[in-house]
């Protein structure tokens, strides 16, 4: 072996180790205090099965983290930092879906592709540079598997999807002034932080649309103030 690769494989060895330092400082400071609200407790088994077989990604605007295909490539992915979009292609209205905007703090799973093995129809592009954390589908099923009581986290994410799929169904049947109220107030700043195109298409109208209600939102704010 040359110096040189000797050199290589070390500078592989610290990029690794720094990731797994870094998954685990996200997971002890964020997701950890989650799970114990879910399940009671963690071992440190559990603990260390998670980082050992979760993924880091620094991801930056308009990178793809996820795009549609065969179920066994997903992933379940946790927003440390940034903002992206859900969508899918609808070959009949002949135009792209957006089915979810995220936060920071959120965690996704396609639970149809998960549980089914359902083709995935749906890509997530970040819209704002940032952080995520991925399990692969393979890693969460051993996880399952092993440490049993991680079910009533699973049993979360089937309800929270369920919850977001209700919330949303909820606001587009809303005005259009009180769809935009509701999703600005419930994610404070975004409007200056991505394209509101992607904002309108969420919200179901058009970009001069919500142009104008984000417009009459603000001169509302504004005035009472």
């Amino acid at each position: 072996m040359t110096r040189g690769s000797n050199i290589d494989g070390l500078d592989h060895f610290v990029m690794n180790t720094a990731k797994q330092e870094k998954i685990q400082s996200i997971f002890r400071t964020k997701i950890l205090p989650a799970l114990i609200k879910l399940n009671g407790s963690v071992t440190a088994d559990l603990e260390t099965a998670i980082i050992e077989n979760s993924k880091i990604i620094t991801a930056v605007k308009d990178q793809y983290i996820a795009e549609s295909g065969e179920a066994e490539d997903g992933h379940l992915i946790y927003f440390e930092s940034g903002i992206a979009r859900c969508y899918y292609y609808d070959a009949t209205a002949d135009k792209y879906i957006i089915t979810r905007i995220t936060r920071k703090d959120e965690a996704l799973i396609d639970i149809n592709a998960y549980l089914y093995g359902s083709r995935q129809v749906e890509n997530i592009q970040m819209l704002e540079s940032g952080t995520v954390i991925t399990l692969s589908y393979t890693n969460l099923k051993w996880l399952l598997s092993e440490f049993q009581n991680m079910y009533p986290t699973f049993l979360y994410f089937l309800a929270e999807r369920e919850k977001q799929h209700l919330t949303y169904q909820h606001l587009l049947k809303s005005s259009v002034e009180e769809r935009t109220r509701i999703f600005l107030t419930n994610n404070p700043g975004i409007a200056t932080r991505i394209n509101n195109d992607y904002i309108a298409g969420y919200l179901n109208m058009s970009r001069t649309t919500f142009s104008s209600a984000y417009t009459k939102l603000r001169a509302g704010n504004d005035k009472n103030s």
